[in-house]
């Protein structure tokens, strides 16, 4: 993959990461979750809600869609008709400013037309992060609610990866212009996974989360092309569901960061202080595993279930998170995250590849054409 020269062009994304920075900071965070405490709390399986939602989502579109005159919709070619939908799809049901939906609305527990899902949502006090003095952050700030979907026990934020951060790149190979391909995909979620958004604001690194981005783009691959697409076309230029998207077949073990463990750098230099403090985080984590299974086997089944009643009743203390990120360190983030897309070619392309809006589906003489599956409205799912 070649990178790109800097260009007068791409020079409004230094001004976009640090007003960005400046005007949403008390949003701008990388999430973390904490999956070793309150691992002995059993949690309902959500697969059931989450492909409810998708398959409500994906209906909602194509309705809208449909709704066009035929005379329209028949005018309009396969990659017109992705395009559109894509482009409603993103706007509607993906993300809120600065939350994925699906994290958000599992987060709160209190989306409009939203089941409520089983979650622990912990207060940044109680992780291992906090206990172990590790950077501000995931410390002090925002933690991902832990669910499990699929059997697979996993931080919210991993959906936010997997529909957030997976549409764009998916978008990325959708372009003619850029020539990505998978491995393109997995290096530049390596970088961003490292620079700060990510690694450079939490010193984590989290692999979890690029497995996550890179089956989302698998997950929107599948709308409209490959062996078993989801979505079809009628004779009358109608979009149809063919089948019921399954996040079942997109979730792996590799989302739960107890079996794809992180990687903790507390310093951007390598020094022997920066190494003792990842060592005690890991030794931290070690306790607090030790903490649940020992929970686990002494805790009587009523007090088990007292415990879980309360943690799962849990209303995330939002107010608390903002009012305890200084501005102060807004100004260096700001301007290490400018210096980094100046200096680091890797993150400069990626940093291309977002833009203005990080979901946007770009143009549409931009994309790869496409040919949808012709069906007869006989074939759609029920």
């Amino acid at each position: 993959m070649k990178l790109r020269k800097i260009d007068h062009q791409s020079m409004p994304a230094i001004v976009f990461v640090v007003c960005f920075l400046f005007t949403c900071g008390t949003s701008v965070y990388a999430s973390e979750s904490d999956p070793w405490t309150y691992a002995h709390i059993p949690l309902e399986d959500s697969k059931v809600l989450v492909n409810a939602q998708l398959a409500n989502a994906i209906q909602v579109v194509i309705d809208t869609i449909n709704s066009a005159p035929v005379a329209e919709l028949k005018s309009l070619g396969d990659t017109a008709l992705e395009f559109a939908f894509f482009t409603s799809f993103r706007s509607q049901h993906i993300r809120d400013v600065t939350w994925g939906m699906f994290e958000k609305c599992i987060g709160t527990n209190n989306c409009k037309d939203w089941p409520r899902f089983e979650r622990i949502q912990m207060y940044p006090e109680e992780s291992v992060y906090h206990a172990a003095r590790w950077r501000f952050i995931p410390s002090r700030f925002h933690l991902a609610s832990i669910i499990q979907v699929c059997g697979v026990r996993m931080g919210a934020d991993k959906l936010t990866h997997f529909f957030d951060d997976g549409f764009h790149y998916f978008n990325a190979l959708r372009s003619k212009r850029m020539h990505l391909d998978p491995e393109d995909i997995r290096q530049l979620s390596m970088v961003f996974e490292k620079s700060y958004m990510g690694t450079r604001l939490t010193g984590i690194v989290s692999r979890a989360d690029i497995e996550a981005n890179l089956a989302g783009v698998q997950f929107y691959s599948d709308f409209f092309v490959g062996d078993s697409p989801m979505i079809g076309r009628d004779r009358n230029g109608r979009l149809l569901m063919l089948r019921k998207p399954d996040i079942c077949d997109y979730v792996t073990a590799q989302y739960d960061e107890r079996i794809l463990p992180n990687e903790y750098t507390y310093s951007l230099m390598e020094t022997s202080r920066a190494r003792q403090r990842a060592q005690d985080l890991q030794n931290t984590i070690k306790l607090r595993v030790n903490h649940s299974a020992t929970q686990a086997q002494k805790l009587r089944q009523e007090e088990l279930s007292a415990q879980r009643k309360t943690i799962l009743a849990r209303r995330i203390p939002m107010t608390h998170w903002q009012s305890e990120f200084p501005k102060i360190r807004l100004v260096g983030h700001a301007a290490g995250m400018a210096s980094q897309w100046v200096f680091d070619p890797g993150f400069r392309r990626v940093s291309n590849l977002f833009g203005f809006d990080p979901l946007k589906p770009g143009k549409l003489d931009d994309r790869i054409p496409i040919t949808i599956r012709q069906v007869d409205s006989a074939d759609s799912a029920e």
